[in-house]
């Protein structure tokens, strides 16, 4: 109603929107932090999931254990506990490492990835016979 006058505000009344802001504001920064710690525990698996599938590559090509768990740590995380086994024709590879919210505060959960592929089965690689024996020039 376009006529209609506004009541003046008590004493009581002032300061009443920041006092809900106020007490809103806490579980609005918290919510967030939740989220961004959601985000980042996405991250951190998909992270997680690609130094598998890298150390599961390492594996299935024939490298050594040592060098498939160091690709699994620089492509994932240093912390990570990498298990690694063959099984006939095939490499698997497993990781854990823990969760935290926001980077900083472990929880007791872990993360957990895992990867299997076919071993490549290279032919043996021919090795030659030896230096080719010297021809005289003289055709002989």
């Amino acid at each position: 109603m376009p006529g209609r006058r506004r009541r003046p505000r008590t004493a009581g009344e002032r300061g009443a929107v920041t006092g809900e802001f106020a007490a809103a504001l806490p579980a609005a920064v918290l919510v967030l932090m939740l989220l961004i710690s959601l985000a980042m525990h996405g991250a951190a698996q998909v992270s997680l999931e690609d130094g598998v599938r890298a150390a599961a590559r390492e594996t299935a090509r024939g490298a050594d254990e040592a060098t498939a768990i160091e690709t699994a740590r620089r492509v994932a995380d240093e912390e990570l506990e990498v298990s690694i086994t063959r099984d006939g024709d095939y490499a698997r590879v497993r990781a854990v490492r823990p969760v935290r919210i926001l980077g900083l505060v472990e929880v007791a959960l872990e993360q957990t990835a895992e990867a299997e592929l076919p071993v490549e089965h290279l032919p043996p690689a021919e090795v030659p016979a030896g230096p080719e024996p010297a021809t005289s020039g003289d055709g002989s």
